[in-house]
């Protein structure tokens, strides 16, 4: 490396105490403002990365795959192992990941996810309703956020949502991949770890892919075995089974932190309570949206630069990694006025990077908004009192990569 590029990142560097992946279970965005405040991007030697922090510099990244490719790009077969392999968006490229992106628009198309609402999303807000029957009182995010997608999900596999320990366990082990994938893919005892995890997948989920080969029913699975090959994708077993994979695995836990996020601004503003209360339009949806802005379930994503190129002022040189801070991006004051504080009524309020932009944006977006709508729709519905119990604590920022507030300690009746 020059002496340039070397003083360049002494002078843009993270102080050498911090770093993005030191802030677990803690507040990163005190972290954030003070390295906007160097410019944007900065290096963290940590993390050995630069840190993309202005919102524009952001989504240019993230469009632009010629200088900037997707961080399985390069991925090994362990890591592809662990992804799922075998036809998974993620770690598809060219015109493979166009035809699976196109495939997977489809499958979760505005007008099918509607179709999903009556029989997969309400039954299954209703099952984890009806387990806080009796209760007084309850964690909002473990009794009731957590309880909802995963089962969803398995509704659309096929699969028994209600089986607890079923819905436990996938929880915990796409928790293990999350983590090997925070590390920035390089963490051995991580990586191992997130084999494991993906190999119990494999394990759990392959029966209904076989049996849905040979027996289709109206579920997820079925369709990519029958809608799949009219769409040039062509599917083997191991094909089939990494296309759901990556449905099992972005679909659950991602949403349990959005509705958690939701439901906290939702908890800790009166004003915004009353609002959303009043009207389940445009109130409760502008509150959805401020969530994802403001904490931003996934807080970063990898780059690898594959072609020397330029963010801001800075050079980034081929084979050097970026980290897109979404949840910095999502606060930067040059693209939103009052950053920090929730906004119902804000102007373009879907204008926000937390389901990424480009051809690697969320195919799972209108889901995951349908899932938090009716979830906190039916709570305050059935829970006309519903409050924070404050004196159990306040609640915090948790975890790394994927992150919301909790514990969500709630009184459910005056």
């Amino acid at each position: 490396m020059s002496e340039s590029a070397e003083l360049l990142k002494e002078a843009r560097a993270c102080p050498a105490h911090e770093t993005i992946v030191g802030f677990a279970d803690a507040d990163p965005f005190p972290f954030y403002e003070r390295m906007r405040a160097q410019g944007s991007p900065v290096w963290d030697a940590k993390a050995n990365a630069w840190l993309v922090l202005d919102f524009d510099q952001c989504a240019a990244a993230e469009k632009d795959e010629s200088h900037f490719a997707n961080a399985y790009v390069f991925a090994d077969d362990l890591v592809k192992e662990i992804k799922g392999g075998g036809a998974n968006i993620t770690i598809s490229r060219d015109e493979e990941h166009n035809k699976l992106r196109r495939f997977h628009l489809k499958l979760l198309s505005p007008a099918s996810v509607e179709r999903f609402r009556e029989p997969h999303v309400r039954p299954i807000i209703d099952f984890a309703l009806r387990r806080l029957e009796g209760r007084s009182e309850a964690d909002l995010s473990a009794d009731f956020a957590a309880q909802i997608p995963p089962r969803v999900i398995c509704s659309l596999l096929g699969m028994p949502y209600e089986d607890d320990a079923m819905m436990a366990r996938i929880l915990f082990l796409n928790e293990e991949i999350v983590n090997f994938i925070a590390s920035g893919y390089r963490d051995a005892a991580l990586r191992d770890r997130a084999l494991a995890a993906s190999h119990e997948l494999n394990d759990m989920l392959l029966p209904y892919v076989r049996a849905r080969r040979d027996q289709p029913r109206d579920d997820f699975i079925s369709r990519v075995w029958q809608e799949a090959p009219e769409a040039g994708i062509a599917l083997d077993e191991e094909g089939a089974l990494g296309l759901c994979r990556e449905l099992y695995f972005a679909g659950s836990d991602t949403t349990v932190h959005g509705i958690s996020n939701a439901l906290y601004l939702l908890l800790t503003d009166d004003a915004a309570m009353a609002r959303v209360r009043a009207d389940r339009g445009k109130p409760l949806a502008a509150l959805i949206e401020e969530s994802l802005r403001l904490f931003n379930v996934v807080q970063f994503r990898h780059r690898f630069c594959v072609a020397d190129a330029e963010i801001g002022d800075v050079p980034i040189r081929k084979g050097e990694m970026i980290i897109l801070v979404h949840a910095a991006a999502n606060r930067d004051p040059e693209k939103y006025g009052c950053p920090h504080a929730m906004d119902l009524d804000r102007r373009a309020p879907t204008d926000h990077l937390a389901f990424a932009k480009g051809t690697r944006s969320c195919v799972g977006s209108q889901l995951a908004r349908v899932e938090m709508r009716e979830a906190i729709s039916a709570l305050l519905d059935r829970y006309p009192a519903l409050a924070l119990d404050r004196a159990k604590g306040e609640p915090v920022f948790r975890h790394l990569y994927m992150r919301s507030m909790g514990p969500l300690h709630a009184r459910l009746f005056a």
